[in-house]
């Protein structure tokens, strides 16, 4: 943590130099799913399978209820229009239990929102033809989900029908090359997909090649395509894990892995063009020590603020957004209470963080300070089994 008078000093920056109306949004404000009962969300990971739970208007949340069995279901994506939970199996091709696979799974939101918690309703399974595969989003209309496979190195992508069931995988991209760090970019791992705002594009975070992809959507042949700016290259060893776009969709968020960095990047939705502006590290000035390693990065929906999560330092990193270039600024680091923060999430409202300690088995709520970004712990929190991955439910969009 930062000296109080060092602090002090950066609440009163923020909040002069970075105003609430700084930061106009392409979407507008996130929907939020709130009401007596509070905010449904659901956790995956390493353990049994999927649990369900609410957060509550003081941070505290309704013990965990599994809700559909599952191994490895180490990710989720929401349809934005239906009520279907997409869930990633975390294993390989071959596995015998159950081998790596993209789930539908329709939700009772009527059933939630009166305060239960009933268990999810497979739709399909299909089979992902990658290994690994730890990451899924769906393009902002719910035609497509596109997985990312860390151990092949590949993206696939998958047409999604009119009641949100699964077709078979449509396209699949295969990255090729190593990075200079021998044990961990020996080749290609695809780590995080993101399709940008307008839906014609996505974009590949890939450890192993120390590059973020970018890649043509092209809905009507249902393909991915090599864009004509194919890639943008990062800091050798840096190992880029997770990405996140400004509301504004004009700005990408790269949390690097094994650099323990955050980079900033423009974004040309026209021609597909990503362009670097800065790169900083998410822990001080102090040197990395074995086992570090970050994780996911999210943006405030005020589009003020940056989250990022350091495993080993096990602390939430909080930036600052420049409103002139965009670029992110180290502000402070936040204990997550607990070992190896893989994945935390921001509520719809932006009001609370919840910070998942995947090796203590434990999420604990943070309430966020809207002028300055900082977490105060609420004192509530709550264990599942290795949690890697929590999900709230929204409202639907558009018809």
């Amino acid at each position: 943590m930062m000296s109080r008078s060092l602090g002090s000093v950066w609440l009163l920056l923020v909040a002069l130099v970075f105003p609430m109306d700084s930061f106009p949004s392409a979407h507008g404000q996130q929907n939020n799913q709130t009401d007596g009962t509070g905010q449904v969300f659901w956790i995956g990971g390493y353990g049994p399978g999927i649990y369900a739970s609410r957060l509550g208007t003081d941070g505290s949340m309704a013990p965990p209820k599994l809700v559909a069995t599952q191994a490895k279901a180490s990710f989720f994506a929401t349809h934005p229009r239906l009520d279907v939970l997409y869930v990633v199996t975390e294993t390989a091709i071959g596995d015998k239990q159950r081998a790596a696979s993209l789930a539908a799974y329709q939700f009772d939101r009527t059933a939630y929102q009166a305060g239960e918690l009933p268990d999810l309703k497979l739709l399909n399974v299909q089979p992902v033809q990658g290994n690994g595969p730890c990451h899924v989003t769906l393009d902002g209309q719910g035609r497509f989900a596109v997985v990312a496979n860390y151990g092949s190195g590949s993206v696939s992508l998958f047409p999604i029908q009119s009641n949100g069931s699964l077709e078979p995988e449509s396209s699949t991209m295969e990255h090729r090359g190593s990075g200079p760090n021998n044990a961990r970019q020996q080749g290609p791992h695809a780590h995080c997909s993101m399709v940008d705002p307008t839906d014609r594009w996505v974009l590949v975070a890939d450890l192993g090649l120390d590059q973020v992809l970018v890649y043509q959507l092209d809905a009507q042949n249902k393909k991915l395509v090599p864009g004509p700016n194919p890639f943008l290259k990062l800091s050798g060893g840096s190992g880029p894990r997770h990405i996140a776009f400004h509301p504004n969709g004009k700005i990408l968020y790269v949390i690097n892995e094994m650099g323990m960095t955050l980079t900033s990047a423009t974004w040309e939705a026209e021609t597909g063009k990503l362009t670097e502006i800065a790169t900083v590290r998410t822990v001080a000035e102090e040197p990395l020590q074995g086992g570090w390693s970050t994780a996911e990065v999210l943006v405030h929906p005020s589009g003020r603020f940056v989250y990022g999560s350091n495993r080993g330092h096990d602390t939430i990193a909080l930036f600052a957004i420049s409103p002139q270039t965009g670029a992110a600024a180290r502000i402070e680091n936040f204990s997550t209470l607990g070992k190896t923060p893989r994945n935390f999430r921001l509520d719809p409202a932006g009001q609370f963080l919840l910070a998942e300690n995947q090796d203590s088995n434990t999420i604990h709520s943070f309430a966020i300070d809207r002028a300055t970004g900082f977490l105060k712990p609420t004192g509530h929190s709550i264990s599942t089994e290795k949690p890697a991955c929590i999900k709230f439910m929204t409202k639907p969009t558009g018809p």
